[in-house]
């Protein structure tokens, strides 16, 4: 993997993103009811739909922002070159 200008960090915004998505995928859950997979409890929030579709638009922005850090980077790194950047993120 190329690039590295902001320590790959640009990646934890797709996991916050799919973190997101989680919560809204066992948002209905009551808490006493906790579903079990893989070995893992995923409680609901009960969230309003308002809110979930809020939160489904931050995720999509999370990963559109992640995507433009990650161009960003690998044509400052010389992975890429900036008319690449600006095709890829959709500037040109």
């Amino acid at each position: 993997m190329s690039g590295g200008h902001f320590d790959y960090q640009e990646f934890y915004l797709g996991n916050v993103a799919d973190q997101l998505d989680h919560d809204i995928e066992y948002n209905r859950i009551e808490y006493d009811d906790a579903v079990v997979k893989d070995d893992r409890k995923h409680y609901g929030y009960q969230l309003q739909p308002e809110t979930i579709d809020f939160i489904k638009d931050v995720a999509q922005q999370l990963r559109r922002l992640q995507k433009i850090l990650r161009e960003y980077d690998l044509a400052i790194s010389d992975d890429t070159c900036e008319q690449t950047f600006q095709e890829r993120v959709g500037i040109k």
